[in-house]
C-alpha cells in the first residue's frame, strides 16, 4: 500500500513539473502588465473558443488548478519576432521579409530585391473584422479606389474579379502604379467569424500575383473558429468555465 501511494506521488509530481515547464512557454503580458499563462493543445496552438477567446490557467482560493476563459491579447510574438498571432490571424514571417505589423493588421514587408532597386518595398497586410458584412467590406474599399484611379494619371488597370487565395474563395480587386511598376492587390474572403481583408503591394520585378498569392497562403494562417459574426459589440463579461486538459 505505501509502495503505491509513493508511486502516485512521484507521477503527481512529474505531472506537476511537465505542466509548470509547458506553461511558462504560454505566458502572455496584457496591456496592463498582468501575465496569463494560456492553455495550449499537443500542437503548441492556443484553444481558443468559437469566438476568439483564449483559457487561461489560473489557481482558486484552494490552490486547485482551474481555467477560464479570457479576452485573445491585442497581439502576441514570440521572442525572435517571426511568428505573430492576434485573435483571428496567425503570422510566420517568410525568409527576406520582416514584421511590420501596426495597430489591427499583420504585416511583412519585402527585405529584397525591391530595396536595391529604390523602389516602393512590396508589402502585405491582414486584418480581420468581425462586425462588417462581406458587401460593406468591399465597397468601402473599392470606391476610393474607383475614384483614385480615375482622378489620378499615375494610377491605372484597374481590374475588379473572384479569385482564389488561402484556399478560400475571393473578391478581389487590382491597380497598377505607372510610377513605381508595381501592382496593389485587394482581396476580400469570409472563413467562420470572420471577414479577412487582404492587401499587397508587389513590385512587377519581385512578384507576380500567382507568387503574392501562393507567399500570402504559406505566411498567413486564417482561423476558422465558427460562432456567429454579431450584430454589435458584446459588453459580456468573460465566463469562467472548465476545460478538460486530459483531452489537449
Amino acid at each position: 500500500m505505501k509502495k503505491s501511494i509513493a508511486i502516485i506521488s512521484v507521477l503527481v509530481i512529474l505531472l506537476s513539473i511537465t505542466f509548470t515547464a509547458c506553461s511558462k512557454k504560454n505566458v502572455v503580458v496584457d496591456e496592463n502588465g498582468q501575465e496569463h499563462v494560456l492553455l495550449t493543445d499537443k500542437k503548441g496552438n492556443f484553444v481558443q473558443n468559437e469566438y476568439g477567446g483564449v483559457y487561461e490557467v489560473v489557481t482558486d482560493e484552494d490552490g486547485e488548478t482551474q481555467t477560464k476563459s479570457f479576452i485573445f491579447p491585442d497581439r502576441v510574438t514570440n521572442k525572435k519576432g517571426d511568428k505573430i498571432e492576434n485573435t483571428f490571424i496567425k503570422l510566420d514571417v517568410p525568409s527576406k521579409w520582416i514584421n511590420f505589423s501596426a495597430n489591427d493588421k499583420l504585416s511583412i514587408q519585402h527585405n529584397g530585391e525591391c530595396l536595391d532597386m529604390n523602389k516602393a518595398q512590396c508589402q502585405v497586410d491582414v486584418r480581420f473584422d468581425v462586425m462588417a458584412a462581406n458587401e460593406t467590406l468591399y465597397e468601402n474599399y473599392r470606391g476610393p479606389v474607383r475614384w483614385l484611379v480615375e482622378a489620378r494619371t499615375e494610377f491605372d488597370d484597374l481590374k475588379e474579379y473572384e479569385t482564389e487565395i488561402c484556399g478560400l474563395s475571393a473578391k478581389a480587386i487590382s491597380y497598377r502604379t505607372l510610377n513605381e511598376g508595381g501592382t496593389f492587390y485587394y482581396y476580400l474572403v469570409e472563413r467562420g467569424l470572420a471577414a479577412f481583408e487582404i492587401e499587397a503591394y508587389a513590385c512587377d520585378d519581385c512578384f507576380t500575383e500567382d507568387e503574392i498569392k501562393e507567399l500570402i497562403a504559406k505566411a498567413y494562417t486564417l482561423k476558422d473558429l465558427g460562432g456567429v459574426r454579431p450584430t454589435a459589440p458584446s459588453t459580456e463579461e468573460a465566463i469562467e468555465e472548465d476545460i478538460d486538459t486530459s483531452a489537449e
